[in-house]
């Protein structure tokens, strides 16, 4: 991304629509560095490297509320 980077990115759509699903996944910070609402149902961060279940969990708890 040329002038956003993740972080910007998640507040800026979180502003737009804070509902809006979100899984966070890096591989370079801690969950407590990624700025989301980790209290909120609707978002995750998941680490790298993750497995395909990970994934499929993350994806189903997420999408699921």
């Amino acid at each position: 991304m040329a002038k956003m980077d993740g972080a910007i990115t998640i507040r800026t759509l979180q502003d737009i629509n804070p509902l809006l699903p979100i899984i966070a996944v890096s591989g370079l910070v801690k969950s407590e560095e990624v700025p989301i609402d980790k209290t909120a149902e609707y978002t995750a961060f998941l680490p790298k490297p993750y497995t395909t279940q990970e994934l499929l969990k993350t994806l189903h708890a997420v999408i699921s509320h």
